[in-house]
C-alpha cells in the first residue's frame, strides 16, 4: 500500500514537472488581443530651460528642464498645453495622436 502510494506521488510529481517544462504551453496564447497593441508611441522632449505642462487625458504631466515625457495611449488622443511656451498658449492643441506618429520624438519649444 505505502509503495503504490509512493509511486502515485512521484509520477504526480514528475508529470508536474515535465508539464512545466513543454514548450506547448507557448502555442497557445490565452489573450491574443494583447498582441494587436493599437497604442501609438511618442517621446515628448523638453529642450528649454524651464519646465513644461501639458494634458493628456485630462491628467497634467510635467516634463522637467531637458527631460522627457514617453507618451502611450490609443490614436485619437490629444495632447494640450498646460503651461507656458513660446509658439503656444495654455489650452492650445500640441499633437493629436494618429498611427503616422508612432515612435516618434516632439521637441517641446
Amino acid at each position: 500500500m505505502i509503495y503504490s502510494s509512493l509511486a502515485v506521488l512521484a509520477l504526480a510529481a514528475s508529470s508536474t514537472l515535465a508539464s512545466a517544462a513543454m514548450p506547448l504551453g507557448n502555442l497557445v496564447h490565452l489573450h491574443p488581443h494583447s498582441q494587436t497593441d493599437t497604442r501609438v508611441v511618442v517621446t515628448l522632449v523638453n529642450k528649454s530651460q524651464s519646465f513644461r505642462d501639458v494634458k493628456i487625458g485630462g491628467r497634467n504631466y510635467t516634463v522637467t528642464s531637458h527631460g522627457t515625457l514617453a507618451v502611450k495611449a490609443p490614436a485619437g488622443t490629444v495632447i494640450y498645453v498646460n503651461s507656458y511656451m513660446p509658439n503656444h498658449h495654455v489650452g492650445d492643441t500640441l499633437l493629436d495622436l494618429s498611427p503616422e506618429q508612432n515612435n516618434t520624438k516632439v521637441v517641446l519649444d
